[in-house]
């Protein structure tokens, strides 16, 4: 395996990236010698870009890039360690974590196959569906590159359903007709109310829709379909605004989030909302208010103007 110096990329600290390159066209080894890429020399209000993650992790956003390599292996190359570089704007997040790395791209007629390591398991849910398409939408505007896939130790990546993805293209992540199903956990009341219970909920996400945190309390608002667990939320809550910063989520209902719940303790109640998403790699607390303001306390005297964090001590561990 190859030692990739990275480039310097606006001042930012050189890192190592390992990646082995080998560009097959119909039975040929291609080390370079490719036309200019046309895609690359385009109007520059249309690209080309890097693109990267918001840091709330809802939506891919372009930031503009202009690369130096001339042909395909080289533009492969150096847009990779592109997507592995942190933007300077400090409202994106780059596409490939620490730790994650391409052991082996394999350009063919089928389209460019890219072998993470291990590693690449570590993301998932929405943030590897955006991963993914940074990834897959920057190295799209290669001229030759129009699909790619995705091998994780040498195996395909597979999607909720347990099926190999297999190559997809820029358009994959365009519009809703899109979407992927990304698997999430929430979690309802059990029987008897007094724990959690996780349930795993599929959510069509493509990187530019609704906040998912927003869809994570909707289904959390509607209930379980499963017999064994119990609605949490009180009928008739509105979620008013949720949003994200800082690893904190701000969650405003409307005064019914305030009602009881019959059978279900309050505590129940609030952590269902605090442990689904916490679920999320982006949430770390929750803080909760109704209808904009913050009040002090929740049913039976439970603090409630203050952060809430996980609490495993509630969940039952039955599924």
């Amino acid at each position: 395996m190859k030692e990739l110096i990275h480039k310097l990329l606006k001042n930012r600290i050189m890192k190592k990236l390992s990646l082995t390159f080998l560009l097959l066209l119909p039975g040929i080894l291609l080390l370079g010698g490719c036309s200019k890429n046309e895609k690359d020399t385009a109007d520059s209000a249309k690209g080309p870009f890097v693109y990267c993650m918001d840091q709330a992790e809802t939506k891919v956003v372009e930031a503009k890039y202009t690369p130096e390599a001339k042909n395909k292996e080289g533009l492969i190359r150096e847009y990779l360690e592109a997507l592995s570089v942190e933007p300077e704007d400090i409202t994106l997040k780059r596409a490939i974590p620490d730790g994650v790395y391409v052991e082996k791209a394999l350009l063919s007629d089928s389209g460019l196959s890219l072998y993470f390591n291990s590693a690449y398991n570590n993301l998932t849910g929405v943030t590897e569906v955006l991963a993914r398409a940074c990834i897959i939408k920057t190295l799209c505007q290669i001229d030759g590159v129009d699909d790619v896939a995705f091998y994780v130790e040498g195996q395909p990546l597979n999607g909720p359903n347990g099926n190999p993805i297999g190559f997809k293209n820029a358009d994959d992540f365009i519009d809703d007709s899109n979407a992927e199903d990304v698997t999430v956990t929430v979690y309802f009341a059990n029987e008897k109310g007094n724990k959690l219970v996780a349930s795993d909920l599929k959510v069509s996400y493509d990187g530019n829709m609704q906040p998912i945190e927003k869809s994570i309390i909707k289904a959390l608002i509607k209930g379980p379909i499963e017999a064994n667990m119990k609605k949490c939320i009180p009928d008739g809550t509105q979620l008013l605004k949720v949003t994200t910063k800082d690893g904190i989520c701000y969650v405003d209902f409307n005064e019914n989030f305030l009602n009881k719940v019959s059978g279900v303790k309050p505590e129940v109640v609030l952590y269902s909302v605090v442990n689904s998403l916490d679920e999320l790699s982006t949430i770390n607390k929750v803080q909760f208010t109704i209808n904009g303001s913050k009040k002090k306390t929740f049913q039976e005297d439970i603090p409630f103007d203050g952060l809430f964090e996980r609490n495993l001590d509630l969940l039952s561990g039955d599924k």
